[in-house]
């Protein structure tokens, strides 16, 4: 549901962003590495701008690992609101 990169690219000091919307609902998200204190920290917030033009995104702290990942994209998946289904095309 929420592109992510592998640990891989947090371990080499990248940073990763994204976002998700549909109609009117919109979510993005940045996750970054701080190796310093052995966690990958993850912002999210609902406005249409940057990262740094965002008033004030949620942050938290997940471990620098492999079920870290798996943590975020989870924690991203609980704050997406419930989509109505799409509408099955025809054949």
């Amino acid at each position: 549901m929420f592109d992510m990169q592998n640990l891989t690219f947090f371990v080499e000091g990248n940073t990763f962003t994204g976002s998700r919307s549909q109609g009117d609902a919109l979510l993005r998200y940045r996750v970054a590495p701080d190796k310093e204190n052995g966690q990958l920290l993850a912002w999210r917030w609902q406005e249409d701008k940057c990262f740094e033009r965002a008033g004030s995104p949620e942050q938290k702290e997940f471990p620098f690992d492999e079920p870290g990942l798996a943590a975020i994209q989870s924690w991203l998946a609980s704050l997406w609101p419930e989509m109505p289904e799409e509408p099955a095309t025809g054949e």
